[in-house]
This record gives structure tokens, C-alpha cells and sequence, in this order.
């Protein structure tokens, strides 16, 4: 099936040389070792990374950020994260058999679904950084998991001639004093017909195994905000390439229920039909 999983935000880790010496100093020694993680493979196998434990959830299911000020070389040993996302994406994966690549570091630090340009690249805490922390963190964390993804992403159009790319995360229950009245959301690019007609199927299919998920198109943001598929769709227009966002609400898949994982199970079930019929018309 070529299906790539990704999950931008399921990180907690902080690049050792930001870490506090002190922190430091008790870490085993292959956290000594700096790494942006293993790239994902099309083989045989699953190539699953990095599931980190992340930041509690508050009250309606928020995530709580890291709070305290922080400092370059000054930080602790692990920060905030979607921690329900990362949990997500990699029982898909290990129900699909198929690759996930994770971003293993907090986006506490930066968010590598924005581009470059993008205001809202670092958080508020890193963005009063000074001009080389901020590219230190360009250059340990966004630059070697974009290409990271973008290598996934050419290896399994050149071996299926076609790619379905999941991106996964979360969103609150509430946004503006507002309830986000979904529990799961299909971000994409309405331009896009082929991504129009594998998300229609997606939507009916969901419909017939997962009834009590309520699932809306282009809710609660649009699949053309500057957004990691957004930038994979240009930079891969000329190829079979479907760049989707899954966005779940936090509200219940950051509840450890029996119900939850039945509810991903079936997700897992839904993507597995549609692929196999996109696979069918490709071929």
C-alpha cells in the first residue's frame, strides 16, 4: 500500500546542546548522541520512530505548553507535545504496516509544518531568540526532517507511481470561547480532484465503519494554509502525490478508552479500502 504516515507535532525532545548542562550530564549515553531520527522506508517492514510521552491534557482536552521562560542551553531535558497525535499515528502505522516518520523534537522549539516565512514558524517563547539560536534550530530540527519527508515521499512515488501522505494531529475542543463542533477533520486542497475524490471516499467510508465519528472537510482550518502538505503538493505537482491532514479532536483521542482505539481501528480499516481502490484505478 503506499501510504506514509507523518505526525509533525508528536515530539518532546530537545537537541542535546540546548539541553542544561546540568540535565546533561545525567542523560544515557545514546541521549548523547545527536540524531534527526530514521528516515522512513518503503520496506517490507514497519519503519516506526520515535512515540514520545508528552504534556498532560488540561481541562477540554487542551494541551498544556511549556510555561516557564526558556533559555538556549538552559532547557530541560524534554517539552510539551501532541501527545495524542503521536499516539495516533503510530497505532495507524503498526495496523497498516506502513511507514511513519516523526518529528522526535518538541514543537515547543519550532514548527516545522510552516514554511520559512511563516509568522507563526517559531512559538512565542524561541521567536525573542537571538537571530543564530533561531537558525541553529532551522538547521537542527526543520531542514533535516523536511527532507526527511520529502525523501519518504520520492521513494514511494518512484516505487507505486502514486503516494497517499497522512499527516496527523490534533485540535481542541474549543477555540475563541468557541465549541469545534468535529471529531476528526480532512484537511486538502479543494483544486486538487484527486485528493477531492479519495477524501469524498474517505468520508463515505467512514460513514459505514466508524458511524459515531462525525467528520467534517476542510474543518477546523483549510488544506491550503501554508501547511507541510501544502508545500509537499507544489514541490510534488507533476506526480500521483495526495497530500491529506487527519486532524482528530483531542477532546477524545486524548482519552486512553477502549472506545478510542476501536475508533482508530476503524479508521485504519477505512484507509486501507480506500488505498486499495486508488491503487486498483492507478494500475
Amino acid at each position: 500500500m503506499s501510504l506514509l504516515i507523518s505526525c509533525e507535532v508528536g515530539g518532546n525532545a530537545v537537541p542535546q546542546q540546548l539541553i542544561d548542562p546540568a540535565l546533561r550530564e545525567l542523560l544515557p549515553v545514546h541521549d548523547h548522541l545527536h540524531a534527526s531520527g530514521k528516515q522512513a522506508t518503503f520496506s517490507d517492514g514497519v519503519a516506526l520512530q520515535h512515540h514520545h510521552k508528552g504534556a498532560s491534557l488540561g481541562k477540554r482536552g487542551l494541551v498544556k505548553q511549556s510555561r516557564k521562560k526558556m533559555l538556549a542551553g538552559k532547557l530541560p531535558v524534554t517539552l510539551s507535545c501532541d501527545e495524542p497525535a503521536a499516539y495516533v499515528a503510530q497505532r495507524l502505522s503498526s495496523k497498516l504496516q506502513v511507514p511513519l516518520l516523526s518529528n522526535r523534537y518538541s514543537p515547543d522549539l519550532i514548527d516545522v509544518t510552516h514554511s520559512l516565512h511563516h509568522r507563526s514558524l517559531f512559538p512565542k517563547q524561541t521567536r525573542i531568540w537571538s537571530t543564530e539560536q533561531r537558525r541553529q534550530l532551522i538547521e537542527t530540527i526543520y531542514e533535516p526532517y523536511r527532507a526527511s519527508v520529502r525523501q519518504a515521499i520520492q521513494t514511494g512515488l518512484d516505487r507505486y507511481g502514486y503516494l497517499i501522505h497522512l499527516s496527523i494531529s490534533t485540535f481542541d475542543i474549543q477555540k475563541n470561547k468557541k465549541i469545534q463542533r468535529a471529531d476528526a477533520g480532512l484537511l486538502y486542497d479543494p483544486a486538487c480532484e484527486h485528493e477531492v475524490d479519495l477524501c469524498l471516499d474517505l468520508v463515505d467510508e467512514l460513514y459505514e465503519e466508524v458511524p459515531m465519528l462525525r467528520v467534517r472537510r476542510n474543518y477546523p482550518g483549510r488544506g491550503t494554509t501554508d501547511r507541510l502538505t501544502k508545500t509537499m503538493r507544489t514541490e510534488f505537482a507533476d506526480e500521483n502525490y495526495f497530500g491529506i491532514e487527519l486532524m482528530l479532536n483531542r477532546a477524545w483521542a486524548g482519552r486512553p478508552l477502549p472506545i478510542r482505539d476501536e475508533v482508530i481501528d476503524g479508521i485504519a480499516w477505512t484507509l486501507q479500502l480506500v488505498a486499495e481502490l486508488e491503487q486498483s484505478e492507478a494500475a
